[in-house]
């Protein structure tokens, strides 16, 4: 079987097991243990690879544990055009596309996405003109199959939706959390309108759907103690109507073989495990947490070079009942000038969050916290 086997080329994709838990390039390891984590994924049956220019080292990354290390027709390999990225278009977008060729070392990509749209970024993508770009690579045969990612509302979904029938699939943001507790719901009504098929990101959320507060977390432990936390959100976004493929940003072998435990038996949550859920999110509630993923967006755009993630993982941990002290020795260890007190307010993170963080603000309490 080839990796196009796997595939009905056109608007309805045919998603089987080998795609539906996709292997993210978001937080790899280091170089050997991401080899080992690529191959291990690959032998239990899975082929979907997901990277990106803005996941720093991810497309070279990959490169050296997977293009270099395997067969062309055993894996798929998804991108994505960053539109931030592109001023004079189409020639950066023809620069920069083959700068990713050469990264990843590939001649064509199986998915192709516009990057990250929004309400704030919607009318840019369409004035440059990025999905009839991508529509063309996808004609000259440097791209299988179109589509984007998205974090707006869901009336601009709808209308990107609407605009767009040539987009073939869409990544959105779907977890139990942003759910049953959040905005989130809406996208994925919009999605199943229009039969388009979902791959879902961010299942845990950035990794806090798996570091619970205590009371949380003894919560699914009760009812369950041989399941990992982090499990009970993967398969919730796993068996969600219309979901065919799963992201999931492993950072170690332990991370992905408690992932393949989880698909090998995979079937939706009882109506009682989905009230457990909600209580869990009643008692995350009760903490006041940052809603960073550490997606690292915010990075590029700091003129200052905050480390904003790690600030705000920081004041996570410490509110999720981690040793404040600790925390605050970890922060201190931060280079002088690159701590969240040192934020000027300039706001130029802003536009880059997908989780519409206000970060400058977020900065000021975590300053005050881990002072």
């Amino acid at each position: 079987m080839t990796a196009q086997d796997y595939l009905t080329i056109g608007k309805n994709l045919t998603i089987c097991k080998a795609t539906m838990l996709g292997f993210g390039g978001m937080r790899m390891p280091d170089a050997a243990v991401t080899a080992k984590m690529v191959d291990a994924y690959l032998n239990s049956g899975y082929n979907f690879f997901d990277t990106a220019w803005i996941y720093g080292g991810s497309e070279e990354m990959f490169k050296e544990v997977l293009v270099k290390r395997h067969p062309r027709d055993k894996f798929l390999m998804a991108n994505k055009l960053p539109p931030w990225e592109i001023t004079n278009a189409p020639e950066d977008c023809e620069k920069l596309f083959k700068e990713q060729l050469r990264r990843t070392g590939l001649d064509y990509f199986d998915f192709y996405l516009v990057h990250s749209i929004d309400d704030g970024r919607e009318q840019d993508v369409e004035d440059k003109g990025l999905f009839q770009w991508v529509a063309e690579q996808k004609k000259k045969g440097f791209v299988r199959h179109m589509g984007f990612s998205f974090h707006g509302s869901a009336e601009c979904l709808d209308r990107v939706l609407d605009r767009h029938p040539e987009a073939e699939f869409v990544y959105l943001q779907l977890n139990y959390k942003d759910i049953l507790y959040g905005p989130v719901g809406g996208w994925h009504e919009v999605a199943l309108k229009y039969g388009i098929p979902i791959f879902a990101m961010e299942p845990v959320k950035g990794g806090s759907l798996a570091a619970l507060p205590a009371p949380a977390e003894k919560l699914l432990k009760e009812h369950d103690p041989s399941r990992s936390v982090a499990s009970w959100a993967i398969q919730y976004a796993a068996t969600l109507e219309g979901v065919t493929c799963v992201l999931s940003g492993m950072s170690g072998m332990e991370q992905l073989q408690d992932n393949l435990k989880t698909f090998k038996e995979l079937k939706p949550l009882a109506p009682h495990e989905i009230d457990l859920l909600k209580d869990v999110l009643d008692e995350m509630a009760k903490v006041s947490n940052i809603s960073c993923t550490a997606c690292k967006y915010c990075h590029a755009a700091c003129p200052a070079g905050i480390n904003i993630a790690e600030c705000f993982s920081l004041y996570n941990d410490v509110k999720r009942g981690a040793a404040g002290w600790n925390r605050t020795m970890m922060y201190r260890a931060l280079p002088q000038g690159k701590r969240a007190a040192d934020c000027t307010g300039c706001d130029a993170c802003l536009s880059h969050c997908p989780q519409k963080v206000d970060i400058p603000r977020e900065l000021k309490v975590v300053a005050q916290t881990l002072r």
